[in-house]
Protein backbone atom coordinates (compact mmCIF):
# COMPACT_ATOMS: atom_id res chain seq x y z
CA UNK A 1 0.00 0.00 0.00
CA UNK A 2 1.12 3.54 -0.70
CA UNK A 3 2.84 4.94 2.42
CA UNK A 4 1.06 8.30 2.22
CA UNK A 5 -2.33 6.58 2.13
CA UNK A 6 -1.39 4.54 5.21
CA UNK A 7 -0.37 7.69 7.10
CA UNK A 8 -3.52 9.56 6.10
CA UNK A 9 -5.66 6.59 7.11
CA UNK A 10 -4.05 6.54 10.57
CA UNK A 11 -4.54 10.29 10.95
CA UNK A 12 -8.24 9.98 10.13
CA UNK A 13 -8.63 7.03 12.53
CA UNK A 14 -6.98 8.92 15.38
CA UNK A 15 -9.04 12.05 14.65
CA UNK A 16 -12.28 10.03 14.71
CA UNK A 17 -11.27 8.42 18.00
CA UNK A 18 -10.30 11.78 19.51
CA UNK A 19 -13.61 13.28 18.42
CA UNK A 20 -15.47 10.59 20.40
CA UNK A 21 -13.38 11.34 23.50
CA UNK A 22 -13.99 15.09 23.21
CA UNK A 23 -17.72 14.56 22.66
CA UNK A 24 -17.78 12.44 25.81
CA UNK A 25 -16.05 15.23 27.72
CA UNK A 26 -18.69 17.72 26.57
CA UNK A 27 -21.51 15.31 27.45
CA UNK A 28 -20.05 15.02 30.96
CA UNK A 29 -19.47 18.74 31.50
CA UNK A 30 -21.94 18.76 34.41
CA UNK A 31 -20.92 15.42 35.94
CA UNK A 32 -19.31 15.95 39.36
CA UNK A 33 -15.72 14.69 39.64
CA UNK A 34 -15.53 13.91 35.89
CA UNK A 35 -12.00 14.36 34.57
CA UNK A 36 -11.62 15.53 30.97
CA UNK A 37 -9.81 13.05 28.75
CA UNK A 38 -7.80 13.30 25.56
CA UNK A 39 -5.09 11.52 23.58
CA UNK A 40 -1.62 12.71 22.64
CA UNK A 41 -2.15 12.95 18.88
CA UNK A 42 1.52 13.07 17.87
CA UNK A 43 2.50 10.19 20.14
CA UNK A 44 -0.43 8.04 19.04
CA UNK A 45 0.29 8.65 15.35
CA UNK A 46 3.94 7.74 15.86
CA UNK A 47 3.00 4.56 17.75
CA UNK A 48 0.33 3.60 15.22
CA UNK A 49 2.76 3.91 12.33
CA UNK A 50 5.54 2.01 14.12
CA UNK A 51 3.50 -0.83 15.58
CA UNK A 52 0.42 -1.12 13.34
CA UNK A 53 -1.72 -0.88 16.48
CA UNK A 54 -5.25 0.48 16.46
CA UNK A 55 -5.78 1.05 20.18
CA UNK A 56 -4.97 4.41 21.68
CA UNK A 57 -3.96 5.45 25.18
CA UNK A 58 -6.43 7.84 26.78
CA UNK A 59 -4.89 10.38 29.13
CA UNK A 60 -6.35 12.84 31.59
CA UNK A 61 -6.42 16.17 29.78
CA UNK A 62 -4.20 18.85 31.29
CA UNK A 63 -6.26 21.50 33.05
CA UNK A 64 -5.58 24.67 34.95
CA UNK A 65 -8.12 24.23 37.72
CA UNK A 66 -11.14 21.98 38.31
CA UNK A 67 -14.62 23.40 38.95
CA UNK A 68 -15.99 23.45 42.49
CA UNK A 69 -17.50 20.00 41.95
CA UNK A 70 -14.15 18.57 40.81
CA UNK A 71 -15.10 18.47 37.12
CA UNK A 72 -12.23 19.48 34.81
CA UNK A 73 -14.19 19.98 31.57
CA UNK A 74 -13.93 23.45 30.05
CA UNK A 75 -16.49 23.66 27.24
CA UNK A 76 -14.58 26.35 25.33
CA UNK A 77 -11.38 24.28 25.39
CA UNK A 78 -13.22 21.13 24.31
CA UNK A 79 -14.97 22.94 21.45
CA UNK A 80 -11.63 24.35 20.31
CA UNK A 81 -10.10 20.86 20.36
CA UNK A 82 -13.10 19.54 18.41
CA UNK A 83 -12.66 22.22 15.74
CA UNK A 84 -8.93 21.47 15.49
CA UNK A 85 -9.63 17.75 15.17
CA UNK A 86 -12.28 18.35 12.51
CA UNK A 87 -9.85 20.46 10.48
CA UNK A 88 -7.15 17.78 10.70
CA UNK A 89 -9.61 15.07 9.65
CA UNK A 90 -10.92 17.18 6.75
CA UNK A 91 -7.41 17.97 5.54
CA UNK A 92 -6.37 14.31 5.72
CA UNK A 93 -9.56 13.29 3.89
CA UNK A 94 -8.95 15.80 1.10
CA UNK A 95 -5.33 14.69 0.76
CA UNK A 96 -6.46 11.06 0.66
CA UNK A 97 -8.94 11.84 -2.13
CA UNK A 98 -6.26 13.67 -4.09
CA UNK A 99 -3.77 10.82 -3.66
CA UNK A 100 -6.31 8.20 -4.76
CA UNK A 101 -7.23 10.31 -7.79
CA UNK A 102 -3.52 10.57 -8.69
CA UNK A 103 -3.10 6.81 -8.40
CA UNK A 104 -6.18 6.21 -10.56
CA UNK A 105 -4.81 8.60 -13.18
CA UNK A 106 -1.46 6.81 -13.13
CA UNK A 107 -3.17 3.44 -13.58
CA UNK A 108 -5.21 4.77 -16.51
CA UNK A 109 -2.04 6.12 -18.09
CA UNK A 110 -2.77 9.76 -17.42
CA UNK A 111 -5.85 9.87 -19.65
Amino acid sequence: MDKSIKILEKIMDICAYRQKILASNIANADTPQYKAKDINFQEELKNALETEKSTYRIIEAPTTMPNRDGNTVNIEVEMSKLAETLLMHSAASQLMSTRIRMLKDAIKGGR
